[in-house]
């Protein structure tokens, strides 16, 4: 805390005086502060730069594998009847596709009810089973009207997909039961345990639930397969209207049956397109900043690693692949071009173009082991970015500079509070000497008088 008095025998403005004597002390400090605040600054670009280098990285890392290339996309002629996806394991190609039938989910129908919470259905137990799984709920007097079995069979613990509901068909109330998955291999049957009148099949009581390919529930829809024709391969039968495991690498989305249609499988340019257009824009962020932090004035405008790293980087994309038997040598053979101030331009429809009439040597260029550009871009920012690299080894002096000056700033202030005091006591000790002289030349003038 800085001490403060003013002058109390004589005219000296002891706090004037000390404030000016500290301004000059503390010249030094106010330096030092001032050289902080420009290797922060620095920190803090470098910062950027190796964000940037990053994002770079990132988005080459996108592009510098084979597999990176195998985006494919499947398209249908008429897309009300199905639509289609493929992956990495498809392949360029068109298929003729007729779909026979969809897939359908077997619905089970009861007779009619008066209501749904008063009316007892019956008691005992019901057994739901398909061919590879069954369930057994217990229907007793807490549980037996349609309220209490919808509940009983949606919430047994061991219900392997089968749904029980209730609809109003304007004459009466009808439990509903209907497997949560099409085809054949979910069609349920229900057996009875009526512990009402031991018949099991009959149409009263909870044996009024039975079916087994017939018995007291109507099948009002048949759980069925759909059945397509590909490329006159017929009778190729699914139990999901999503199909995937007959055209490889393709999914299939059937959404209407009685109808014939194509399907081609070809490259999907625009995603390869954008995954190149997001390195694009990543490159040229980290020329623009480092050419606002080069600039005259900017902050790295007299440090030379930010052009040590974008000199690296250009150098990769000046230097030939040597591919043996590739198409293309250069990105700018396919589109992709270093512009005069150090950014990058893109032609999208050259890079298109080159992708359709000779992918293998796009994708040779992009990711050949050793001479594949995305590669020797990975591996450069690989290096920059290391724990020992150049961003590194900048971050670390400049955080060490800092903390440097941070003791000197500790030490100097301890310092500063030091001479403060001592100039504070002088002056006193000067201010009352001046006092005492003050009063004696006074007495002295009186008594003369």
């Amino acid at each position: 805390m800085a001490i403060s008095s003013a002058g109390i025998g004589s005219n000296i403005d002891v706090n004037s005086l000390v404030s000016q004597l500290m301004a000059i002390e503390r010249r030094p400090l106010d330096l030092l502060n001032q050289r902080k605040s420009l290797y922060n600054a620095e920190l803090s670009a470098f910062g950027k730069i190796s964000s940037d280098l990053a994002a770079f990285q990132s988005a080459v890392s996108a592009l510098k594998n084979a597999d990176d290339f195998k985006v494919y996309k499947a398209t249908a002629a008429d897309t009300d009847y199905v639509t289609a996806s493929a992956d990495s394991g498809a392949s360029v190609t068109n298929h003729s596709l007729t779909i026979t039938q969809l897939a359908k989910a077997q619905k089970l129908v009861s007779t009619t009810f008066a209501d749904t919470s008063v009316v007892t259905v019956g008691t005992g137990s019901l057994t739901v089973a398909n061919g590879a799984s069954s369930f057994n709920v217990t229907i007793d007097s807490t549980n037996n009207t349609l309220d209490g079995i919808v509940n009983a069979i949606n919430s047994a613990s061991s219900n392997f997909g089968v749904a029980a509901s209730i609809i109003n068909d304007g004459t009466g109330y009808r439990l509903l039961f209907s497997p949560n998955e099409t085809g054949t291999a979910y069609a349920v049957t229900i057996s009875v345990t009526d512990t009402g009148d031991s018949n099991n099949t009959d149409a009263s009581g909870l044996s009024r639930l039975y079916y087994s390919g017939g018995g007291q529930l109507t099948q009002t829809q048949a759980a069925q397969n759909a059945i397509i024709t590909v490329d006159g391969l017929t009778g190729i039968q699914s139990a999901s209207n999503t199909v995937t495991d007959v055209i490889q690498g393709v999914t299939l989305n059937l959404k209407k049956d009685g109808v014939s249609t194509s399907l081609d499988v070809a490259v999907d340019t625009d995603t390869v397109t954008n995954n190149l257009t997001a390195l694009v824009t990543a490159y040229n962020k980290l020329a623009n900043d480092t050419k606002s932090l080069r600039q005259k004035g900017g902050t790295l405008e007299a440090d030379n690693t930010v052009l040590t790293i974008q000199g690296q980087l250009m150098s990769v994309f000046n230097t030939q692949a040597t591919i043996s038997g590739n198409a293309y040598s250069y990105l700018a053979e396919i589109g992709l071009s270093l512009q005069s101030n150090g950014t990058l331009s893109l032609n999208s429809a050259d890079f298109k173009s080159a992708l359709s009439s000779d992918m293998n040597s796009v994708v040779n260029l992009f990711t050949h082991s050793t001479q594949g550009f995305m590669q020797r871009f990975y591996s450069e920012t690989t290096t920059l970015l290391q724990a020992d690299g150049v961003v590194d080894a900048k971050n670390d002096g400049l955080g060490s500079r800092i903390s440097d000056i941070d003791i000197r700033i500790s030490q100097m202030e301890t310092r500063l509070t030091s001479t403060e005091r001592r100039l504070r006591k002088q002056f006193a000790s000067l201010d009352a000497l001046l006092g005492t002289l003050s009063s004696t030349t006074s007495l002295l003038l009186r008594q003369l008088g």
